[in-house]
């Protein structure tokens, strides 16, 4: 009579419809938490840049990365740059307060769209800072050659009155007009129209240092060298060399937005 009894109560005592049930949750959690984790994310990026061969403002920068390897990420680019050459300086004669380059034949005017990848070197930590990234790319060098412009002076033989007037710097070196004096730069868009294009090719490296930001904003410092090989000599200045590969060191602002 005890032996009933007691293997009833030993049975509505196993609870083994809740263990299925707790096997369920977790396998469901399994399967959903590595799916919350995964974040293919990217950025889009305009930079402002300053080179060894350019002004305080050298050019324009766009970029897009993405992020699907932590370690890892391809990057597109198109950079915009005006490249001169170390040995332009400015002539010691102004008219009106105006300058001119002395001896600038051409400016040049380079796009550079590029490929390339950037690898993590130092994450940022989980309490923020900044991280570091090495960066290699290349891709062709579009070269745009256009006739420096400078503006003259000269008595019209004909009317008397003194005309002003823009034309390349290689024919103010010219004398044509007669008696023309130099008073200032020309636009630097004043010969686009006779632009020659001089095609090439370059390779960017460079360390890109990601700032600490907010939401979704993007913030780094990219600094660099660059190396141009037009498959022509580019004649710049007059009585120089012209020469078919130039050197760049660069220091880009970048800012944007990560998705």
């Amino acid at each position: 009579m005890l032996t009933p009894t007691f293997l009833w109560a030993q049975r509505s005592g196993t609870p083994s419809t809740p263990k299925m049930t707790n096997q369920n949750t977790t396998r469901a959690n399994s399967s959903t938490t590595p799916a919350t984790q995964i974040s293919e994310r990217g950025t889009w990026a305009i930079g402002l840049t300053t080179t060894t061969n350019s002004g305080i403002f050298g050019g324009l920068n766009f970029r897009k990365s993405w992020n699907k390897n932590p370690n890892r990420q391809p990057i597109i680019g198109l950079d915009l740059v005006n490249l001169k050459d170390y040995r332009e300086f400015t002539s010691p004669f102004s008219y009106n307060g105006r300058s001119y380059t002395e001896g600038k034949l051409n400016n040049l005017l380079i796009a550079r769209p590029e490929f390339g990848m950037q690898w993590m070197l130092f994450k940022k930590s989980s309490e923020g800072g900044a991280a570091l990234k090495g960066i290699l790319a290349t891709g062709p060098s579009l070269g745009f050659k256009i006739p420096y412009y400078v503006d003259v002076s000269y008595l019209d033989p004909n009317s008397g009155r003194t005309i002003i007037k823009s034309i390349p710097y290689t024919e103010a070196i010219n004398s044509s007009p007669s008696r023309s004096v130099i008073i200032g730069e020309g636009g630097y868009f004043a010969g686009s129209g006779n632009a020659k294009l001089a095609p090439g090719w370059h390779i960017k490296s460079g360390f890109d240092i990601e700032l600490n930001t907010i939401k979704h904003n993007y913030l780094s410092l990219e600094v660099g060298f660059i190396v141009d090989v037009f498959q022509n000599p580019v004649e710049i200045l007059n009585q120089t060399t012209p020469r078919a590969v130039y050197t760049t060191g660069y220091l880009t602002f970048f800012f944007g937005r990560t998705y």
